[in-house]
């Protein structure tokens, strides 16, 4: 599956928040982490940084969905539109 993590958050009222970009916040929170698979994580902070569209596999589709659900580092705004992302076509 490809995901694209390359667009603004919004907050509550559907407005983009200014400097909020999804992809670079979800590569920022994999890139700090203290545990997970180090090599992954770096790779995926690497590409969604750079704002590339990640191609995952059923597995990994699974790690990063338990990653952002589970993150102490993301508030609900976020994570909810994150997750969203796991839901397009």
């Amino acid at each position: 599956m490809k995901l694209d993590f390359n667009f603004n958050l919004t907050d509550l009222d559907g407005q983009p928040i200014e400097n909020a970009n999804a992809g670079k916040l979800l590569a920022n929170t994999l890139a700090q982490q203290a545990k997970g698979d180090a090599l992954k994580f770096w790779e995926w902070a690497l590409a969604l940084n750079k704002g590339e569209i990640v191609d995952l596999d059923t597995s990994d589709q699974t790690t990063l969905k338990t990653f952002i659900k589970d993150s102490d580092s993301l508030a609900i705004l976020a994570k909810g539109q994150l997750l969203q992302v796991f839901k397009k076509d």
